[in-house]
């Protein structure tokens, strides 16, 4: 056997073979792109041809070695055309490819495609059970080695495209510097689209949390959490013009800014500096913006050369009402916790601790399901996805973010999670909440307690409610003191770009 074949094949295993033959996940796919579809080196399509007599399995993905399986028709959805679903086995078990192999952990790019990871799949009902087990974590230390070795990298070179994207449900268990340097030789990574830009990293944080720190601001994007809560998917840089700090986003085809130039004192010329980069870095594409322009600024801006739109608003509210529940106005909240207590009479919140970080994004997979199941939108659909990606990094970076984190336990099983953090001294922001949907009134419990403990601040930002009706309605029967309303400036006689 040669040195690659004895590679592919020897593999370590970790998952019983019990869960894998009553598993209903693996080996199907919603649709025929296969998103997550195996891939094959053609010396793992070779094995398997004589072992099933099939040469029309493969498809070719072009400009690379790399093979994936032609998908079948499956109820409703597809499979692949090795899976029996009778007996719930493959049939070419003992030659399949090593990213079946290594399933439920696997090898992909981290969200900006510029580093190579070990991600673990929570969609694996053995994860579900058993992720944060010492013996997974030690099993992932191995793999981790195992992958990282010099015959690894010859592999690659057979089949590339086994470095596959990341999903929201994988996390990243280690990192893979040779992978990494493979891949950083045939991209260059995401560099800047404009000279003046430099990457925002953990070492300016000290610096962008002073810039946020105006005592006057309400609105929830004046807070790092809110901003570095999505760099898993949108690249973040960051300038000094005309004595300001500027922060530019860049997703898809061009850069915005997601808040106006922070400083002291911003002067007219420094929206002007910061407008010059964004109109030479999109070469005149309508999604230049900056967003989060409040009312106090907006009096100061050219109303002529540029026009200003209001943003979806954030929900405003004293936190002493949060807290009292007083009069008839209040009763369906008072209703709903009393039904959760009565339901759990021994439920807690508590601080989030590190181990809490997989329970809580399964309740997020196990409250998207719900979720969707209530409203199928691709609309729905794509903010549960993008959000998932927020939630894990606030999580993951809680402390040097500086967010308070509290999970509802009932039983010794988390039911629901929250965090937040200060935009001022008087303005807490709380920037999530889920509870588990077979709890009634669980969401109404962790938002009550969550406000009692905030004493020494008088009001409370509870961010949008994204357009959707339901949200809406919940959270203006909380009785908002206040909206907190901002803009977004674009040229004039520019159609807006969709946000």
């Amino acid at each position: 056997m040669s040195e690659l074949a004895s590679f592919i094949q020897n593999v370590p295993q970790i998952v019983p073979e019990s869960w894998c033959l009553n598993c209903k996940i693996c080996c199907r796919f919603p649709d025929t792109a296969g998103v997550q579809t195996p891939t094959w080196s053609p010396l793992e399509a070779y094995w398997t041809i004589p072992s099933q007599g099939v040469k029309n399995w493969f498809r070719q993905i072009p400009g690379s070695p790399s093979l994936t399986p032609r998908l079948s028709s499956c109820g409703n959805g597809y499979r692949c055309p090795a899976f029996h679903v009778e007996g719930n086995r493959c049939s070419i078990y003992p030659v399949r490819p090593l990213d079946c192999r290594l399933y439920p952990f696997g090898i992909t790019k981290n969200p900006g495609g510029t580093e190579v990871l070990l991600t673990m799949d929570t969609k694996c009902p053995y994860i579900q059970a058993h992720g944060t087990d010492p013996e997974v974590l030690d099993y992932a230390a191995v793999l981790a080695r195992y992958l990282e070795s010099p015959v690894a990298l010859n592999y690659l070179k057979t089949n590339p495209r086994i470095i596959g994207d990341f999903w929201p449900e994988f996390f990243s268990m280690a990192a893979f510097p040779g992978m990494t340097a493979a891949l950083q030789q045939e991209t260059s990574g995401y560099p800047p689209c404009h000279p003046a830009l430099k990457p925002l990293t953990g070492e300016i944080l000290p610096l962008l949390e002073e810039a946020l720190s105006s005592e006057g601001h309400v609105y929830s994007g004046y807070t790092a959490p809110s901003l570095l809560g999505w760099s898993d998917l949108i690249h973040y840089w960051w300038a000094y013009l005309e004595g300001a700090l500027c922060i530019f986003a860049q997703q898809g085809g061009g850069i915005f800014m997601p808040l106006p130039p922070l400083g002291k004192k911003v002067r007219p010329e420094t929206f002007n500096a910061a407008w010059e980069v964004l109109s030479e870095a999109n070469q005149g594409s309508r999604v230049s913006r900056i967003e989060g322009i409040e009312l106090p600024t907006l009096r100061q801006l050219d109303r002529k050369a540029f026009q200003f739109r209001e943003a979806n608003p954030e929900y405003l509210y004293r936190r002493v009402d949060l807290v009292a529940l007083k009069g008839n106005r209040y009763r369906s909240q008072r209703g709903s916790i009393n039904r959760f207590s009565r339901k759990a009479p021994s439920f807690r919140v508590r601080p989030f601790q590190d181990q809490d970080l997989v329970p809580c994004l399964q309740l997020y997979t196990l409250w998207g399901i719900h979720r969707q199941q209530a409203d199928p939108s691709s609309f729905v659909k794509t903010l549960i996805r993008d959000g998932l990606f927020f939630h894990r990094r606030l999580m993951m970076d809680y402390q040097r973010l500086g967010l308070m984190g509290r999970v509802l336990e009932v039983g010794g099983q988390i039911r629901g999670y929250t965090f937040g953090a200060p935009i001022s001294s008087r303005v807490f922001c709380v920037f999530l909440e889920i509870a588990d949907p077979s709890f009634p009134g669980g969401n109404q419990v962790l938002f009550h307690e969550f406000c009692r403990e905030l004493e020494t601040y008088p009001f409370i930002n509870a961010m949008g409610d994204d357009g959707l009706l339901g949200l809406r309605r919940a959270k203006q029967a909380y009785r908002p003191v206040g909206m907190v309303k901002t803009f977004i400036m674009e040229l004039t006689g520019v159609e807006p770009a969709t946000s």
